[in-house]
């Protein structure tokens, strides 16, 4: 009989989508981002016109259970109305730091060490 139980992610503004465990037992999960809206990099006003989604980032996470852990995301885009031009801007969520290969979590870890 499989059983399972729960380990919280710590992770704020996310829902989890999907958890796999991969060909050498490391795990992914897969989140989607919760936060609805950006504000535009050029004018700094609300965006909230969904664009669609960037391209996927792979975020090396704290350990579950002993396993190297990772995050993907695909960060979504929005277009801004107020802009000419409509540029897009894509969403950073506070637990990662743009073109970082971590998790803030995991590069505070880091500094322990």
């Amino acid at each position: 009989m499989r059983q399972t139980f729960e380990i919280p992610l710590d992770i704020p503004d996310v829902t989890i989508e999907n958890v796999t465990t991969n060909s050498l037992g490391h795990i992914e999960i897969t989140v989607k981002s919760t936060v609805e809206g950006v504000p535009c990099h050029q004018c700094g006003k609300m965006s909230t016109k969904l664009y669609g989604e960037d391209r996927e980032i792979t975020l090396r996470h704290l350990p579950i259970l002993g396993r190297r852990t990772s995050i993907r995301l695909r960060p979504k885009r929005y277009e801004c109305l107020y802009c000419q031009g409509n540029p897009t801007t894509t969403q950073k969520l506070s637990w990662y730091t743009p073109r970082s290969f971590f998790t803030k979590s995991y590069e505070e870890q880091l500094l322990l060490i």
